[in-house]
This record gives structure tokens, C-alpha cells and sequence, in this order.
């Protein structure tokens, strides 16, 4: 499979799945009404009930005066209100993975299942279906980027110390190692995010293709990685243009809301389809990565979406193992996967 078939596959199975972006829009807005009921409105009830000295006390906190408002009237409401905060963002976060676990198992059904077509019915199965994985697979990927960037905090403190040696010794010694640290900080701080993402993808790949575990997905990502560096070029190929449109399209707001009096008219239905494009080039990115792995790997163990809908039958009777199919072989010097 060339890059040119693994663009047009993508492009194919994000249209099988364009019903996803009024998905994601609905779910989008559904988590801000909730933020907005959930935190907004009980802050602004519980400063209208005790008055303008709660707000005085939250401006004048600081260090030295933390002891004060522990002891104050508002400790239960700060306990309270951040409870509350905890809860939302766990919900928030529970409800985000379910709609991406549910929308990589449809992409994942438009790419291997010609015949594949998208059903609210498929979205909820598969939400449902890779919701444990995908959760296991996101806390193995959340603890890799804190231990990294504790190693990136950790290193600012052997370069300062070595920075003020040099200060003694050479004003522009220590000014081009400062730079120079600078410098090097950036681009592996670029470079081990660029990474961790890349890995989160192809490992939500393997969820989905081959109904690997968490722990499974995360080194098959980094097999897939190391054992094709290619793989990780053509993440940030991805990355480039999906960027790149992306500013494109969000810069077009600006251009429209800048005509006289029918921009201002048309400024909000226009941000309105403006998300909507956005939504879907996150789709379709995806399924092109997708895609990308599919082309490489083959199919795996996981059975297509269409397949899942047999699995009413009585269980007594054994589900037959699906067929797999072998990874396909390329020639890298003729430009494919």
C-alpha cells in the first residue's frame, strides 16, 4: 500500500464515519452545559449567598496567609467546590475517553469492512467495548508523560548549577551554554511529546485492529515505532498538515467577522461550521494513522464491526476464531508503508 492509497483509504473510512462529528460536537457542548451546571452556577450562588467577603478572600490569598482561610467560615465551601471540580473532571474525562474509544472502533470498522456503515447502535457497542482498554492504555500513556516531564524539571538543576560555574569562569561561555541548554531542552521536550503521542495512536491502533491488552498496545506501539522509524515520520507528516489546515480554517473566522455588517451576522454559524470541520479533520487524522498501521500490520485478531453483530448468538455454541491475516509486505524504496 503506497502513501497515496493510505491517504485515500483514511479519506474513505473518515466519510464512512462523518456522522461522528455531530457525535463529537453534541458531546462537546454537552460537557460545557454540564461545567457550566455543575461549577459556574453553584460558585456564582455561593458568592451571591456570602457576599463580596469570599471573593475578598480568594483575591488576597497568597503563601503567608493560607492558614487564614483554613480556618475560615469558607473551608467547607472550598472543600466542597473542589470536590465538585474532581468529580466533573473525572465524568469529563470518562465521557471523552468513551466517545474516542467508540469513534477509533467505527474508524477502525470503515477501514477493514468495505461494506462498513456507521450506526449509532456500532458507536455505543464499540464505545462500551474499548472503554476498559482504552482507559488502561491512557493511564499507562499519562504516567509516561509525567515521569518525563519530573526528568525535565529534574535536569533544570544540574544545568543552573553548571550555567553559574561558568559565570565565574567565562561571561560568553555561560551565555552560549545557556542558550545551548535552552536549545536541547526544547527540542527533547518536542521530540519525547512528539513520541508519546505517536505511541498513543498506533497503541489505540492495536486496541482496536488486534484486541491487544493496555500494557500489550503500549509495546506494540513502541515495537511498531523502533522496528519502522518511518511510522513515526509519518505521524509528524500527519501532525504538519493537520496543524497546518487547521490554523488555515481558524484564521478564516477572523477574515469573515472582520466584513462589514454581514460578518458579524455570520460570524457565529460560521465558527459553527467552522468546528465542524475541525472535528472532522480530528477524524479523518486518525483514520489515516489508522490506516497507515492497518496497511502495515494486517488485520490482527479483532473481529470487523459487522462481525460483532453476531455475537448474540448463544455463546454455548463457541464463537469461531476470526480469520487473521499476515502483516503485508513493502518496498520502502518505492515509496510505500
Amino acid at each position: 500500500m503506497t502513501y497515496k492509497e493510505t491517504f485515500y483509504k483514511g479519506f474513505d473510512a473518515a466519510n464512512k464515519n462523518i456522522l461522528l462529528v455531530p457525535v463529537k460536537m453534541a458531546a462537546t457542548y454537552a460537557l460545557f452545559i454540564g461545567f457550566v451546571i455543575v461549577l459556574i452556577i453553584p460558585i456564582v450562588v455561593a458568592a451571591l449567598a456570602f457576599g463580596t467577603g469570599m471573593l475578598a478572600s480568594l483575591k488576597d490569598l497568597n503563601i503567608n496567609n493560607i492558614g487564614e482561610l483554613l480556618s475560615s467560615k469558607y473551608l467547607v465551601l472550598a472543600v466542597v467546590i473542589a470536590a465538585i471540580v474532581l468529580v466533573y473532571i473525572t465524568a469529563a474525562s470518562f465521557v471523552a475517553l468513551y466517545v474516542y474509544g467508540g469513534s477509533c472502533g467505527m474508524i477502525a470498522g470503515g477501514i477493514r469492512d468495505e461494506g462498513f456503515k456507521f450506526q449509532m447502535s456500532g458507536f455505543f457497542s464499540e464505545g462500551k467495548r474499548f472503554f476498559g482498554p482504552v482507559l488502561g492504555f491512557t493511564t499507562i500513556v499519562g504516567a509516561v508523560v509525567i515521569v518525563i516531564l519530573l526528568l525535565l524539571v529534574a535536569s533544570v538543576f544540574p544545568l543552573k548549577s553548571i550555567i553559574h560555574v561558568l559565570e565565574g569562569m567565562n561571561e560568553s561561555l555561560s551565555m552560549f551554554m545557556a542558550t545551548l541548554s535552552v536549545l536541547v531542552a526544547a527540542v527533547t521536550f518536542l521530540f519525547l511529546f512528539a513520541g508519546t503521542f505517536a505511541i498513543t495512536f498506533y497503541g489505540t491502533a492495536a486496541l482496536v485492529f488486534k484486541g491487544a491488552a493496555a500494557t500489550q498496545a503500549a509495546n506494540e506501539a513502541v515495537r511498531f515505532i523502533f522496528k519502522r522509524p518511518s511510522a513515526f515520520g509519518f505521524y509528524m507528516l500527519c501532525v504538519v498538515i493537520y496543524f497546518s489546515a487547521n490554523v488555515m480554517i481558524a484564521g478564516s473566522v477572523f477574515g469573515v467577522a472582520l466584513i462589514p455588517v454581514i460578518g458579524t451576522v455570520m460570524v457565529f454559524p460560521y465558527h459553527l461550521l467552522v468546528q465542524a470541520v475541525q472535528y472532522y479533520m480530528g477524524i479523518l487524522f486518525v483514520a489515516v494513522l489508522f490506516s497507515y498501521y492497518f496497511g502495515v500490520e494486517g488485520q490482527g485478531s479483532a473481529p470487523p464491526i459487522s462481525e460483532m453483530s453476531t455475537a448474540a448468538i448463544d455463546t454455548s455454541s463457541g464463537v469461531p476464531e476470526p480469520e487473521t491475516f499476515p502483516a503485508q509486505q513493502v518496498d520502502p524504496d518505492e515509496g510505500e508503508l
